[in-house]
């Protein structure tokens, strides 16, 4: 089987090489022929998955943070849905790694011991088309899509704090809060709509971000659907409280919060909001999502 193992060495403020260099033996012994590509710069992965899906290859190991498969994935659906695609295999070594924590694979050397085992399951990849320049991009995720609040934060934690690691986020969360919401959602969820003010929105196809933010307590990444969380018409107060539960999913019980699951998913918003896609910035509203159930052999 031909084997790719793309690295993002800069992960975790260099964490991405460390783990390489600690893991490199075992990766060599176990997967003869193993060909090794870096991720040099921001949208490289894109483009060495773009190259893997014309070379055809049997399984693809991505070692880094969320961003790392969000970018490879990307690049190798960007000519459509691949004829053949590869198993994949994750090893944390970014500052958050949310999409594994579904598995209880939280460190490097147990996200191999997986993959050695040759553990499959059929995981969700969740399709979405959004706004950019004008234009409408079509995109892929595994992890989670936020709309306005949570891209707003991913934002300023890359932009200003990025340099505290996962502390970062959470001092992200407290600043963004501070300046409230202005807006209105609109949401078609397998047809049946809603309407909010000052919300936010959060779409998850796995339970975690933001490293151990549970913010999807009842998500399954197999089950075909994608789970909606949406904070609904709230204030700062409001917000703030939410959030103190958010890494237990004591959130889910808030008043505000509204959560159900759909296939088919649009959001339409005044005035136009970010996205963020696992911690990646993408494009704004209107958004249009489609999951596509079972589509990745994730190596879990």
């Amino acid at each position: 089987m031909k084997t790719l193992l793309l690295v993002n060495p800069a992960a975790g403020h260099g964490r991405g090489r460390k783990v390489f260099e600690s893991l490199e033996p075992r990766l060599r012994g176990a997967f003869p022929g193993l060909e090794v590509r870096f991720s040099e710069r921001a949208g490289h992965a894109v483009e060495i998955g773009r190259e893997a899906a014309a070379i055809g290859f049997d399984r693809v190991l991505c070692l880094g943070g969320d961003g790392t498969p969000y970018e490879f994935l990307n690049g190798l659906y960007a000519g459509g849905r691949p004829d053949r695609r590869p198993e994949i295999g994750l090893i944390p070594a970014g500052t958050g790694n949310s999409f594994l924590r579904d598995f209880g694979l939280e460190t490097p050397d147990r996200a191999l011991d997986a993959i050695l085992a040759g553990r499959s399951r059929k995981v969700d990849l969740v399709e979405f088309e959004d706004q950019e320049r004008g234009r409408t991009a079509r995109r892929y995720s595994l992890n989670i899509i936020g709309v306005g609040l949570i891209a707003d934060i991913l934002r300023l934690t890359n932009e200003r704090l990025k340099f505290l690691g996962a502390a970062g986020y959470s001092a992200a969360v407290l600043i963004r809060l501070a300046r409230g919401m202005s807006n209105r959602i609109v949401i078609e969820a397998d047809g049946k709509r809603l309407e909010a003010p000052d919300s936010a929105l959060v779409i998850s196809n796995s339970k975690y971000t933001g490293g151990g933010m549970k913010i999807a307590p009842p998500a399954d990444t197999s089950d075909g659907r994608a789970d909606l969380v949406l904070f609904n018409g709230v204030n700062r107060r409001q917000i703030v409280s939410i959030f103190s539960g958010v890494f237990s999913g004591r959130h889910a019980g808030h008043p505000r919060v509204h959560m159900r699951q759909a296939a088919a998913i649009s959001v339409e918003a005044d005035p136009p909001l970010r996205l963020m896609a696992d911690g990646e910035l993408a494009g704004w509203t209107p958004l249009r999502i489609k999951v596509l159930p079972g589509e990745i052999d994730l190596l879990a």
